[in-house]
């Protein structure tokens, strides 16, 4: 009976030490994740990290360079980012057989582009297209690249939508290590606001009269003293404006501009009657289609360029 005893004791002792020694070891993780981006608007990037690491953590820390927020212990964090440059990303990740850690440096690469210019302007990346209004920007993200390919485009527009002057375009490739903040401005052009108080509407619009890029707008300026917004235009030193009386074509507004060679030039043009006005030998033919409205602006004598350290960017558009 004793030895029955000690048989049982000595099997209730050996059988838990058995199935203990029995058991797997725990891996360490191994750090790893990916991210996307989850919402944007012109100004702010949401982007949703995933984490991808291997053994099942069960514990997380995220450090989030230029995020916010910066730090996170959430497995999947989404973050918001709301200033240009390029961020590092860092995980570690923890469970009972150890723990480990990554960083992907240049992550998170946000790019802003700036409107320095009289009009809106249409940018594009990887088919996602931003506008920006004058003064305004718009920013895009990159994951794990620092080079953004991009396209931009601007131009007066009547009303109607109909293009008013020349379409500015931009077309080229960034490096975000170098800048990240880029200012879309133009030499070749310049752009013309038109005051008329005549008593007269005006309509065809010429610029570079006569000269070999001349431009006909089939625009009306209405005689309301109202300050209109037309286009961009070929900027040549010593270059005529005409601008026609819409039922009289014997008489028109003419201007001469004298051009530098600054970036993004603009020039307001006044009108107050015929004292100052021209006289057409030959009446101009004007059958050429109903004239279109053209929007009112404001006039804009230094455009603020949002980044005095960011690059400028000029436009694609030659001669």
């Amino acid at each position: 009976m004793r030895n029955t005893k000690f048989l049982k004791l000595s099997l209730a002792l050996i059988v838990p030490l058995f199935f203990f020694s029995c058991e797997k070891p725990v891996d360490p993780p191994q750090a790893n994740f990916s991210a996307f981006e989850y919402y944007s608007t012109d100004t702010e990037i949401d982007i949703s990290f995933t984490d991808q690491s291997s053994n099942s953590p069960d514990q997380w820390f995220w450090t989030f360079e230029g995020g916010i927020p910066s730090t996170s212990t959430d497995q999947n964090p989404i973050v918001t980012y709301t200033s240009s440059g390029t961020f590092d990303v860092t995980l570690w990740v923890k469970n009972s057989g150890g723990e480990n850690e990554t960083s992907y440096y240049n992550y998170i690469n946000v790019v802003q582009f700036n409107n320095p210019l009289f009009t809106d302007i249409d940018v594009t990346v990887d088919y996602e297209t931003k506008t920006m209004s004058p003064d305004e920007y718009v920013r895009f993200v990159k994951i794990d690249d620092t080079s953004v390919d991009y396209t931009a485009e601007t131009s007066g527009k009547t009303t109607g939508g109909t293009v008013v002057g020349e379409e500015l375009s931009w077309d080229n490739t960034v490096d975000l290590t170098s800048y990240s903040s880029y200012n879309l401005i133009t030499y070749d052009f310049i752009f013309f606001y038109v005051t008329n108080s005549s008593g007269y509407s005006l309509s065809p619009f010429f610029v570079n009269f006569n000269a070999y890029d001349e431009t006909v707008d089939n625009i009306i300026i209405p005689s309301d003293g109202v300050q209109y917004r037309t286009g961009y235009y070929y900027a040549n030193y010593g270059m005529e404006v005409r601008a026609y009386y819409q039922y009289d074509s014997y008489y028109f507004a003419q201007w001469y501009i004298n051009t530098d060679n600054s970036s993004n030039q603009w020039r307001n043009l006044t009108y107050y009657g015929k004292s100052e006005t021209g006289k057409s030998e030959n009446a101009l033919d004007l059958n050429i289609g109903d004239p279109e409205m053209i929007y009112p602006g404001i006039e804009s004598g230094s455009k603020k360029v949002f980044d005095s350290n960011a690059k400028d960017l000029v436009n694609s558009n030659t001669k």
